[in-house]
Parts: structure tokens; sequence; C-alpha cells
């Protein structure tokens, strides 16, 4: 009897570990790819820096203020479109695109379609610095 229950504990210790085994295998499968849609190389100040992850959605026919960023932005457009305009010129940024944003130039983000636009909003600087710094000129 001993015999088989030792043979019984064995043979479910065995189709287990084949379980487990085929569930590693399915969980080591990767489970989307990865897309590297921006790169830039960036020198940061000495000191605690901190990183601010920022959703933005904007209404369709709307702007932010004009304003400037005193550490690195980048955007990443998740969807619809926004046109970045930068001290005086334009570039439309689509679904899936990502730009960097230029330190201390005049700026602002439209969107000038019908449809509703969101955006992700990535910045490292001192925990202390502004986000950014508006603008009142128009």
């Amino acid at each position: 009897m001993k015999l088989m229950t030792l043979a019984a504990v064995a043979a479910l210790a065995t189709a287990s570990s084949m379980s487990l085994a085929k569930d590693l295998t399915e969980i080591d499968t990767p489970a989307s790819e990865l897309e590297q849609v921006l790169a830039q190389e960036v020198e940061l100040p000495a000191g605690a820096q901190e990183v601010r992850v920022i959703r933005v959605t904007m209404d369709p026919h709307t702007a932010a203020a004009w304003h400037s960023h005193p550490s690195p932005v980048y955007v990443y457009v998740a969807e619809g479109e926004v046109v970045l305009e930068v001290e005086g010129e334009s570039k439309t940024i689509k679904a899936g695109e990502a730009v960097s944003e230029p330190l201390d130039a005049r700026m602002r983000a439209m969107n000038t379609t019908d449809q509703p636009a969101r955006a992700v909003v990535f910045q490292i600087s001192p925990k202390e610095e502004a986000f950014l710094e508006e603008d009142a000129q128009d």
C-alpha cells in the first residue's frame, strides 16, 4: 500500500512539474512587442532628479497657453494628433509618434481637429523646478 501511495505521489509530482513547466513556457512568451519611438541623449544637472509622467487630454479645437520648459520634456501622442508650435514653426505629431520639446523655447500645443487628442508627457527635472513657465505674450 505504501509503495502504491509513493508511486501515486511521484506520478502526481511529475505531472505537476510538467504542468508547471508548460505554464512557465507560456509565461515566458512575450505578451507584446517593444517599439522605441524616441531616443535622445540627455545631460542632467547634478543632484536628485524627479521623473514626471503626465496624461493630457485636449478637446477638439483647443490650445495650451504659450509656455516654455526649463527641463527636458518628451511627448507621446496616444490618440488623435497634436500640432506643436515652437517659435513660429509648426509640427504635427500623430498617434504613435513622439517628440522632444526644445528647452526654454516659446511653444504651445494645439488640437486643430474635430476629435479629442490624448498624449503622455514625460519630464525629468529637479524636484523643486516647475513643469513649465507660462508666457504672458500672445
